[in-house]
């Protein structure tokens, strides 16, 4: 199993042995009144038995999870393992010589009367209920707490056991017994002054501290969910601080005023030849080439207009809001402009509300492709139609005679390849270079299938491979946000592209003549369906040349995926720096957090949810080593604004083709990955999951480096929300 089927496992035992923890309590607690009962005593040894055997099994476990990284399984060794252990041995030997004692038909152990609980029912009792009370514990631990939990909420966790056990004892077992035989007074003695007889006033007592304990202890859950929510609420309102430390908090440099993230705009040759786009946000009833219509947000069209420069020159992009009452801005993901471009909002920006117009304007410093779309309300914002396509090309390097750009997208349920949702037919002459674009504009992950040539994955995520070879007969999984630049040489037939995430979509280049004249009629081929196909022809399926309409059942399932872990040729490694080495853990996980003051089964960074998320500070010139480890059943593809990263390894397996640089990493469920990240764009970052939702739900964190401070806030009166 991997690790991710072993975390999985590991939750199931736990709610397992918790719930037999709890049953078999309920039943060794009512097999002490009366006569015992075969069948009861028995399922209650039954129940017993699973519980240790399940809790045993979770032990078993944490070597494998330690191999896969001490991160799957820290909290489950350090806390969790002696919180149920020790419970649990004491359960085993208290709980199983009473049950088999009670099964017995032999007179009953010493120190009991006849038919009445004595000390060996109450030592049971008590063992089991605080294995079951432990349990919990360590649900909670999983499911609340998280991998790095303060120091105080462990004291609420071992209270809430403790005062379990302590209101069992006080409430199942008074001192004071009334023998068998003796026959109950008419009423309780009473004392001078009107008190009653030692015996029967104890009970009352223990009974009053019973219900105390229970309602401090529910006192204490209580105030603990309140701490929680009112450190989600403070956060709307909340000015980012300026990273003033780093490297455990020492200050390196003299204190200074703080750079505003506003004045981190870069610098622009005065000669540069600037290429400026408007780009409009409306809300707009969108009907698609299948008469399929929806409601959406776009900046004009789907995608939004493609935007495209060579490198050298200037990008001024003027994003004016018709009518997004949500607002809008503008992000360039994956490419690394200057802090006070990048376009999140309450970080770099407010949102640019109905009516309000902002200009975006850096140098082209980096070529490839690349998307934009907008960080204000993200998950729904380009869920809706907010994004478009961005490429910069270099002028110094041949261009592909066809060159294509697709973005693979899902917009309410209907799946785009383009801006179309069936048929997209473009021409390309037999022999002529073609590049096709790939861009994954969704929040999951796409599978693409390029049928009819072999094919060359020429960059990723805008970074060129070293030395590609051709592939045929693999998929090409993209992460959200992630994209791929595929070539390859037009044959003399059609070559189809298609994605698992929009079935009834296809992309198709048909051969044609240097004249325009397609191939196949040329020749005489009278079933040819395209007689003249031009560049890009229109998205009708009559159009379209004769291809399936969706790709054949199980293709996606069963055609393995290239692993680019080990795609390409490698190059002279480039030593790491031994000076100004940063190591930072993230952790991805789950846990029940508030999110903007509402109790949710949040996405966690660290155990905690944005803005409570510790930020990862750094000063310019620093390196940082990154492990990131997901910890729950989903992937999560994290993606740091304003930096590219290089992969070290991916569970603990280094690459071994071409250096991987990305902006968006794929992590999947279990999977451990190191990265290494060069701090050399001075600002405060986003780095967050691309799974919108997720980052909606508390998955993402702040890259800040020292000195530089913002004065947007998250939320308030500017109604900024990043995701």
């Amino acid at each position: 199993m991997n690790i991710s089927q072993l975390l999985a496992v590991d939750l199931v035992l736990a709610i397992l042995a918790a719930g037999a923890w709890i049953v078999a309590a309920w039943m060794v607690i009512s097999s002490g009144r009366g006569p015992a009962r075969p069948r009861v005593v028995d399922l209650a040894l039954l129940l017993l038995g699973l519980a240790v055997l399940m809790t045993a099994a979770r032990y078993a476990l944490l070597p494998a999870l330690v191999a896969g990284s001490w991160w799957f399984a820290s909290e489950r060794t350090t806390i969790s393992l002696p919180l149920t252990a020790i419970p649990a041995a004491w359960a085993a030997m208290a709980g199983v010589p009473y049950l088999l004692r009670r099964r017995n038909t032999g007179p009953p152990p010493s120190r009991e009367q006849p038919g009445l609980p004595g000390r060996t029912h109450e030592w049971a009792v008590l063992a089991i209920v605080s294995a079951a009370a432990s349990a919990i514990a360590s649900l909670a631990l999983m499911f609340v707490l998280g991998p790095f939990p303060a120091p105080w909420t462990l004291a609420v966790l071992l209270f809430l056991v403790a005062g379990t056990v302590m209101i069992a004892r006080l409430a199942l077992f008074p001192v004071f017994q009334v023998p068998h035989a003796a026959p109950a007074p008419p009423s309780p003695p009473a004392l001078p002054g009107g008190s009653l007889a030692p015996g029967r006033g104890l009970v009352h007592r223990r009974t009053t501290a019973a219900a105390a304990v229970a309602g401090l202890m529910a006192c204490t859950a209580l105030g603990s969910g309140v701490f929680a929510w009112l450190g989600s609420r403070s956060s709307d309102g909340a000015v980012i601080a300026a990273a003033v430390g780093h490297h455990g908090g020492v200050t390196t440099a003299p204190v200074v005023a703080p750079t505003q993230v506003t004045s981190l705009v870069g610098e622009i040759p005065d000669n540069a030849v600037v290429r400026h786009y408007e780009l409009t946000a409306r809300t707009e009833h969108i009907t698609l080439p299948s008469g399929e219509s929806t409601d959406a947000w776009t900046f004009g069209s789907l995608p939004g207009p493609g935007i495209e420069a060579q490198l050298g020159e200037v990008m001024e992009v003027e994003l004016k809001n018709q009518d997004v009452s949500a607002g809008v801005t503008l992000h360039w993901h994956g490419y690394d402009v200057p802090n006070a471009m990048d376009g999140v909002a309450g970080a770099t920006q407010d949102a640019v509300m109905p009516g309000q117009s902002m200009t975006y304007r850096f140098l082209a410093a980096q070529a490839g492709t690349y998307w934009y779309h907008t960080h204000q309300d993200s998950a729904e914002g380009v869920r809706k139609g907010l994004y478009g396509t961005f490429v910069v090309h270099n002028p110094t390097l041949p261009r592909a005679d066809t060159d294509i750009v697709v973005a693979g997208h899902d917009l309410g349920g209907l799946g785009l390849l383009g801006s179309s949702d069936r048929n997209s037919v473009y021409a390309a002459v037999p022999g002529s270079s073609v590049r096709v674009r790939l861009i994954n504009t969704d929040s999951l992950p796409q599978r693409y299938l390029l049928d009819g040539t072999a094919f060359k994955v020429a960059a990723v995520d805008g970074t060129d491979v070293n030395q590609p070879q051709e592939v045929t007969g693999k998929l090409l999984r993209i992460g959200a946000g992630g994209r791929m630049d595929v070539t390859f040489t037009m044959p003399e037939s059609q070559v189809t592209l298609r994605s698992d995430s929009a079935a009834s979509a296809v992309v198709v280049l048909a051969p044609s003549s240097p004249d325009g004249v397609n191939a196949d009629a040329a020749k005489g081929d009278a079933a040819a369906k395209v007689p003249d196909v031009p560049e890009k022809a229109s998205d009708v399926p009559e159009n379209a040349p004769d291809v399936p309409e969706k790709a054949q059942p199980g293709v996606f399932a069963t055609t393995p995926v290239l692993d680019l872990l080990h795609y390409g040729e490698p190059v002279a490694a480039t030593p790491v720096p031994a000076e100004n080495v940063r190591e930072e853990v993230l952790v991805l996980d789950r846990q029940f957090r508030f999110v903007d003051g509402v109790p949710r089964y949040a996405f966690t960074v660290n155990g905690a949810s944005y803005p409570l998320v510790p930020s990862i500070e750094v000063a310019e010139g620093d390196t940082v080593k990154m492990t990131i480890v997901n910890r729950t059943a989903e992937p999560h593809p994290m993606h740091p604004h304003g930096h590219h990263v290089q992969v070290l390894s991916r569970n603990g397996v280094a690459p071994s083709g071409s250096p991987l640089i990305l902006d968006t990493v794929d992590v999947l469920p279990g999977d451990v990955w190191e990265l290494l990240l060069h701090a050399n764009n001075p600002g405060i970052w986003m780095d967050h999951c691309h799974n919108l939702d997720h980052a909606a739900e508390g998955m993402m964190m702040l890259l800040k480096y020292e000195g530089v401070s913002s004065d947007f806030v998250h939320g308030g009166h500017s109604h900024n929300r990043p995701e």
